[in-house]
């Protein structure tokens, strides 16, 4: 009988379905075609069937693996849903649900996004020398050693360089690589290792497009060892017989986003097994360095150290997502959806449910809870791309308007911060003290590299090319976009304060733990320990931690694994459970998740500490929008500025719970009220003092600021202490500091920009077709004043750049420029803060 007869025959006793008995015939016809090339029919046929047999056999193995790891997560998910109890002891479903994909303390478990972070922050330790060889320094963040470039690049393709440094730097990104292709596929991913690999491929799909197939195919094809490329699962090598049929399936994968080769049913569709969305990347082997440099430049996105960390941390988000609910994530969030809705439904039955009922969404409960987590899931992942030439233009804007207006937000930062700092401490149950010289201290070289070899992360290159920024939200877009974004941020010193305050609070973690290591667990501060047991530590990590003190008297994720030994990722099932190897294992693995529940509690807690916006808050807004819709492009929109103060009232009404349950006797309330005010007052205070620094830099006087006279300037301040300044603009005012109604500034500066510039330029043309009168002076004046990358916002530069180069601009162009600043000098006295450098005038006035 012959295979066909066989397929038909499985069909019939539905063995298989029509459209996998039609799937396995392409394969064999595809299989043989590429054999009778090189061989007889007969034996072409044979070897076709023989390799089909050994692939089909090895996907099944590989597929009830996966099946088996993924039952395994479910029931341990089961069981913590079950078990999760909120601040009130109430079973509660969809808040654990919630937590397994991002929290930020008092959940009891470890989640997605803050185990991303850890194994980021593992890699990042390992990858020292790399990061420091090529940070970016400068006036215009170029990055360093970049002759070196090349050399690295070779070393990594098994070719020597001649430069120790340079084959140094590639032993460690490749046994970075090696590491996490392991564990990946311990996670239940199946990613073949290939010598001397080299770097990961990213693809510019535009590009590629572009080119059209038969013109990408000619680009690449002299650049690849067919040789060398195998199937992931049988590694069986393709040969140069099978090139061709290779790279129009690595074509169509690119173009379409994978699209092409999705199989249509009834089922809804989601992105598939992650497990099974890396082979890819190893699958095409190049030849040498020069030609993977030379398909990088024609084809890919960023050079060697964007395609490194991004190869890492995008690993690292594959890995934790797996370990943390399987195989096939996005098909255990819907059992998480299912399962909050089933408790919903029986508490809206009258049944025994596990999520306490919610009066406010009554009726709805169900959907919401849904709704949020598909979102916060969305967040963590990354929204779909409807039209990505539209979500680029609106990327673009924003990262304008984040350089046009976020120029002096350093101040507030550096005004605001120790406040926010000193209530994160205090809730987690660590000293309260001043860190200013610490985090200034930070800023030498020596010290900050001594912090990150600890394994810390280093914003740096979690984020390539900062496209997370704080107060600002995520920064996508074309290149340009983000590096004025990147620089108005790093320049305005904004990111120096970050990152230096970011690491004195990992300090003070990992000193807390060292001073605390003579306790044992049940010893601990119980507001100590509550925070540790927030992110699942245990007694048995707690032994670890207190046992793994580096020379420098601190508490590391590199001493706790160095402690632990290397994970070698062995079959735990051979040889026992009393075999030396079983015993080595087990105790590398124990001293790594340790490591790692450390790192992801420090990480998570810096929120708390030096706030910036997080996916929970963010996700509430977009959801699952897609990004180049007008809905969802309009939703950024509005998120713009705002993530920070969502994120931070969220954070900190879920202190002020916690401190409230923190004491008994009906007093309890009294201890969260005085969280609150401990941090209110002086988080007000030092918005009062931006505000005042902010005038004088804009030639203005200092604000009044009796409480008696002048009510709204601490008003204001306390919206701005909170991270909704904008909306403080209002308090006495139709617009805001830069021109907005009330809606425009909720619709987003982004909005607003958009219509100024319909306003400049059809705005104008309509005023001339209907014979109006035009002010394009003073409106091109009052545009650049807003839009100005950079110098417009910056505060070392905004109040020169207003005087000696608009005001001028001005002068030349607008007839009536003189009743223009004399109407803004009036206006500003009236409201209280005169100029004393006027509008129109170069030198002070008094």
């Amino acid at each position: 009988m012959g295979l066909k007869d066989c397929l038909i025959s499985a069909v019939e006793q539905k063995a298989i379905s029509r459209e996998e008995a039609t799937f396995l015939a392409d394969e064999f016809e595809e299989r043989f075609a590429q054999n009778r090339l090189s061989m007889g029919d007969d034996v072409a046929k044979a070897k076709a069937r023989k390799d089909l047999e050994a692939s089909l056999r090895a996907e099944a193995i590989e597929k009830k693996r996966r099946a088996d790891l993924t039952e395994a997560r479910r029931l341990g998910i089961k069981s913590y849903l079950q078990g999760y109890r909120d601040r009130q002891g109430r079973a509660n479903v969809y808040e654990g649900a919630m937590a397994l994909l991002s929290h930020y303390g008092y959940r009891g478990t470890s989640s997605v996004r803050g185990k991303t972070e850890a194994i980021i922050a593992g890699a990042h330790k390992n990858l020292d020398e790399v990061m420091f060889a090529f940070q970016r320094k400068g006036v215009f963040g170029q990055r360093q050693n970049r002759a070196m470039i090349s050399d690295v690049v070779r070393e990594l393709h098994g070719e020597a360089s001649g430069d120790a440094t340079a084959k140094g730097l590639a032993r460690s990104i490749s046994a970075v690589f090696e590491d996490l292709r392991q564990r990946f596929n311990a996670a239940g991913g199946a990613i073949g290792k290939l010598e001397n690999f080299g770097l990961p491929h990213s693809h510019d799909r535009v590009k590629v497009k572009q080119i059209g197939r038969e013109g990408w195919k000619a680009a690449i094809r002299p650049l690849l060892d067919p040789d060398r490329m195998t199937n992931p699962l049988t590694g069986q090598p393709v040969g140069s017989a099978g090139i061709i049929t290779a790279l129009d399936h690595v074509f169509a994968s690119i173009v379409s986003n994978n699209r092409a080769h999705m199989t249509p049913s009834m089922g809804k569709r989601g992105a598939g097994a992650i497990a099974s969305q890396r082979q890819d990347e190893r699958f095409l082997a190049f030849r040498d360095a020069s030609s993977w440099e030379a398909y990088n430049q024609q084809f890919g996105r960023g050079d060697l150290i964007q395609a490194v960390f991004n190869h890492v941390n995008g690993m690292a988000r594959d890995i934790a997502s797996m370990e943390m609910l399987g195989p096939n994530p996005a098909s255990m969030v819907e059992y998480l959806k299912q399962v909050t809705e089933h408790e919903i439904g029986k508490g809206e039955a009258g049944l025994a449910s596990l999520v306490p009922e919610s009066k406010l969404f009554s009726g709805s409960q169900a959907k919401l809870a849904s709704y949020r987590i598909d979102s916060l899931w969305q967040t963590i992942r990354g929204r779909p791309q409807v039209v990505d030439g539209a979500a680029g233009v609106t990327a673009n804007i924003k990262n304008l308007m984040t350089s046009a207006q976020l120029g002096s937000t350093a101040i507030l930062a550096a005004s605001t911060d120790p406040f926010v700092a000193a209530s994160a401490r205090r809730l987690a149950g660590l000293p309260v003290t001043s860190t200013i010289g610490k985090v200034v201290d930070t800023f030498r070289t020596a010290k900050r590299d001594e912090i990150v070899r600890a394994g810390v992360i280093w914003d740096e290159y979690m984020h390539v090319m900062h496209d997370e920024l704080r107060f600002a939200g995520p920064a996508v877009g074309a290149e340009w976009s983000r590096w004025l974004a990147d620089r108005t941020v790093a320049w305005s010193g904004l990111a120096p304060l970050t990152t230096g305050r970011k690491l004195v609070e990992a300090r003070a973690w990992q000193g807390h733990i060292a001073d605390m290591a003579g306790n044992s667990f049940d010893k601990l501060d119980p507001r100590f320990r509550t925070t540790l047991e927030g992110f699942n530590v245990t007694p048995a990590d707690w032994e670890i931690w207190r046992n793994s003190i580096d020379p420098m008297g601190f508490v590391t994720p590199r001493q706790i694994e160095e402690n632990g030994g290397a994970v070698t990722y062995l079959d735990m099932s051979a040889g026992g459970l009393s075999s030396p190897a079983y015993q080595a294992e087990a105790k590398a693995l124990a001293h790594r998740e340790a490591a790692e529940k450390l790192s992801e509690l420090v990480t998570s807690w810096s929120e708390r500490s030096v706030p910036g916006g997080t996916p929970n808050a963010r996700s509430v807004v977009t959801g699952f929008a897609p990004r180049g819709t007008i809905g969802g492009e309009l939703l950024d929109y509005m998120l713009q500025y705002k993530s920070f103060g969502l994120s931070f009232t969220a954070l900190q009404w879920e202190a002020v719970g916690k401190m409230s349950l923190a004491r008994g006797g009906g007093k309890g309330w009294r201890t969260g009220a005085a969280y609150f005010a401990a941090m209110a007052v002086p988080l007000t205070m030092g918005a009062a003092v931006y505000m005042q620094l902010k005038a004088l830099l804009d030639g203005k006087e200092p604000a009044d600021m009796n409480p008696a006279t002048a009510p709204d300037f601490w008003i204001k301040a306390m919206f701005q202490g909170g991270g909704f300044g904008l909306f403080g603009d209002f308090v006495k005012a139709s617009e805001s500091r830069f021109g907005q109604t009330p809606i425009e500034a909720l619709a987003g500066p982004g909005v607003a920009f958009i219509g100024d510039v319909a306003g400049l330029t059809m705005g104008n043309a309509q005023k001339l077709l209907g014979g109006e009168e035009l002010k394009l002076g003073r409106d091109v004046r009052r545009f650049a004043g807003r839009y100005t990358p950079i110098i417009a916002s910056h505060w070392a530069t905004r109040g020169a750049y207003n005087r000696l180069v608009l005001d001028n601009l001005q002068w030349l162009t607008d007839p009536e420029a003189d009743k223009a600043f004399k109407r803004l000098a009036k206006k500003a006295a009236i409201d209280g803060q005169a100029f004393f450098v006027e509008p129109g005038r170069f030198t002070p006035a008094r």
